[in-house]
C-alpha cells in the first residue's frame, strides 16, 4: 500500500486544492506581513542621507624651484591613494575633530538609531550581570562609543573613473545630516594640510640640521685641498700635465731635429775628410759643401787647366806663358784646399754647437718628463681632494635646493583636495521606503502562508475523501455518511 501510495501521481489540481482549502491560512499570512510592512514604514522615523563631494587632484611631483619632475604616479599608486583618502576621512582625529566643531558630545544633538542603542543596552546588561559588575562606562568609553556612532553614519565612496571623493552621512535630522558632511570635508581638509605643514616644518628642521653639517664638511674639504695645493705648487693637475706634454713633445722635436742635423754633419765631415786629399775627388767635394767661393775657384782653375793644355800645344814648358800659368794654377789650387779646410772647420765648429744644443735639449727633455711623472704622482691625491670637493659641493648644493623647496610649500597653504560639492539638506528620506517595504510584506506574506500551509498540510494525516482510501489502503468504499446540518439534528432531537 505504501508503495502505490509512493508510485501514485501527484497532479498540479492537487496543489490547487490544498491552496483553495486552507485558502485563509494565506490571506491570514499576508495581512499579518502586510500589517508588519505598513507598521514598520509609517511608524519608523525617516532617515536622511547627505551628500559631499571632495575632488582629490593630482599632487604637483615637480620642483618649485626647478620645475623637474621628482615622481611618477601610476594606477596602482593612485589607488593606494584614494584607499589612504578613504581610511583617513573615517580616522580618530578627523572625526574627534566633527564631533568638537558640532558639538555632538553634547545630549540629544547626535540622533542614535533606537533599535541599535535598545540592543547594546541590553548587552551591556548582559554583560554585567554575567560578570557580576555594575561599574558605568567611563569618559573615554562613551567618547569612543559616541566616536563609533558618527563612524557608523558615515560612508566614503569613489565616483568611478574621476578623482571624486563622495562623503555620504545618514541621520535622521537632514539640517545636521549635511552640516555632518561638509564639517567632515572641510575638517579633513584642514587635517590633511595639517599634516602636511608638519611633514615640511620635520623636514625642513632636518635638512637645515644636514644643511649646517655639508656646509662645514664642504668647508673643510676645500681647506684641504687648498693647503694641499699651496704646499706642492699644484694649481691644476690637467693644465700642468698638459703644459708638460706640450713642453716634452715640443723639445723632442727640436733634439731630433739637431741630432738629425748633426748626423748629416758628420756624414759630410768625413766625406770630406776621405776626400780633401785628392783633386781627382774636387767634384765631390763641391757636392758635399755648398760655399760659392768654392764654385768660384774650383771655377777658375778648370779655366787655367784648359787654357794651360791649349798653351802648352804652342809652346814649351819653360816659355814665360806657360811659368806664369803654371804659377797661377798653383795658387788657385792652393787658395781651393785653403777654403775647403776652412769649410771643414766651420762644419765642425756647428757640429760642435748642434751636439751641445742636442745634450742641452735631452738634458731638458728629462727635466720635463720627471717633472710629469711627479705630476703624476700627485695626480692621485689631488683627484681625490678635487672629488671630495665637488661631492660636498654637489651634496650642498642639493640639500640647498631642497630647503629653499621646503620654504615655498611651508609658506603655501594650498591643498590638492577641494570642496567642488557642498551637501544640502535632503528633500526626501532614504529610509523607510514605504513603497519597497510594502512589496517586500506582500511577497513575504504570500510565500510565507504557501509555504506554511503545504507544512502543514505535510503534518496532516487524517482522511478527508473517498479518494484518500483508495489512495493509502486500496480498499473500496461501502457507504459515505454525509455531514448532517444543525437543522436537521434540531428536528431528530425533537
Amino acid at each position: 500500500m505504501q508503495e502505490r501510495s509512493q508510485d501514485s501521481e501527484i497532479h498540479i489540481a492537487d496543489y490547487f486544492m490544498v491552496l483553495s482549502a486552507h485558502r485563509m491560512v494565506i490571506i491570514a499570512a499576508v495581512l499579518i506581513c502586510l500589517s508588519l510592512g505598513l507598521m514598520v514604514s509609517f511608524l519608523s522615523q525617516p532617515i536622511f542621507r547627505s551628500t559631499a563631494t571632495l575632488v582629490i587632484e593630482k599632487e604637483s611631483n615637480a620642483s618649485p624651484i626647478t620645475g623637474e619632475r621628482t615622481d611618477y604616479e601610476n594606477y596602482v599608486s593612485q589607488t593606494m591613494t584614494f584607499n589612504t583618502h578613504f581610511k583617513l576621512i573615517k580616522s580618530q582625529p578627523v572625526i574627534e575633530g566633527l564631533i568638537r566643531s558640532l558639538n555632538l558630545d553634547e545630549e540629544g544633538v547626535l540622533q542614535v538609531n533606537p533599535i541599535r542603542a535598545w540592543i547594546q543596552g541590553v548587552c551591556g546588561n548582559i554583560r554585567r550581570l554575567l560578570r557580576m559588575d555594575s561599574r558605568p562606562p567611563t569618559a573615554r568609553e562613551a567618547h569612543q562609543a559616541l566616536v563609533d556612532a558618527v563612524k557608523e553614519k558615515i560612508s566614503i565612496q569613489q565616483v568611478r573613473d574621476t578623482r571624486l571623493l563622495a562623503i555620504q552621512v545618514k541621520d535622521r535630522d537632514p539640517e545636521l545630516a549635511a552640516r555632518m558632511a561638509n564639517d567632515l570635508a572641510r575638517n579633513y581638509i584642514e587635517f590633511n594640510l595639517a599634516n602636511k605643514m608638519d611633514a615640511s616644518k620635520q623636514t625642513l628642521e632636518w635638512m637645515n640640521n644636514e644643511l649646517f653639517g655639508l656646509r662645514k664638511k664642504l668647508e673643510d674639504a676645500e681647506r684641504a685641498f687648498f693647503q694641499y695645493k699651496q704646499t706642492h705648487r699644484v694649481f691644476s693637475i690637467t693644465g700642468k700635465q698638459k703644459m708638460a706634454e706640450q713642453k716634452i713633445v715640443e723639445f723632442n722635436n727640436k733634439y731630433l731635429e739637431a741630432r738629425n742635423r748633426r748626423l748629416e754633419l758628420d756624414a759630410r765631415i768625413a766625406e770630406l775628410g776621405r776626400h780633401i786629399q785628392g783633386e781627382e775627388d774636387i767634384a765631390m767635394v763641391r757636392s758635399l759643401v755648398d760655399n760659392p767661393m768654392i764654385d768660384s775657384i774650383y771655377g777658375k782653375i778648370v779655366n787655367l787647366e784648359l787654357e794651360f793644355t791649349r798653351l802648352s800645344k804652342v809652346y814649351r814648358g819653360k816659355h814665360s806663358k806657360m811659368v806664369q800659368l803654371k804659377s797661377e794654377l798653383e795658387k788657385s789650387r792652393l787658395r781651393l784646399s785653403q777654403e775647403i779646410k776652412k769649410e771643414l772647420g766651420n762644419l765642425k765648429s756647428e757640429r760642435k754647437v748642434l751636439l751641445a744644443r742636442e745634450q742641452n735639449l735631452e738634458k731638458t727633455i728629462a727635466e720635463f718628463e720627471s717633472d710629469a711623472l711627479d705630476t703624476s704622482s700627485k695626480e692621485l691625491k689631488y683627484t681625490i681632494l678635487q672629488r671630495n670637493v665637488n661631492t660636498s659641493q654637489n651634496l650642498y648644493d642639493l640639500m640647498v635646493s631642497r630647503v629653499k623647496e621646503s620654504n615655498i610649500l611651508q609658506s603655501s597653504d594650498n591643498s590638492n583636495i577641494r570642496l567642488v560639492e557642498p551637501a544640502q539638506p535632503p528633500v526626501k528620506p532614504i529610509s523607510p521606503n514605504k513603497k519597497r517595504n510594502v512589496l517586500l510584506a506582500l511577497f513575504l506574506g504570500l510565500f510565507g502562508g504557501v509555504g506554511l500551509v503545504f507544512f502543514l498540510e505535510y503534518l496532516d494525516r487524517s482522511i478527508h475523501s473517498e479518494e484518500d482510501i483508495h489512495a493509502h489502503f486500496n480498499l473500496p468504499v461501502l457507504a459515505a455518511v454525509p455531514e448532517a446540518a444543525g437543522e436537521d439534528l434540531n428536528g431528530a432531537k425533537s
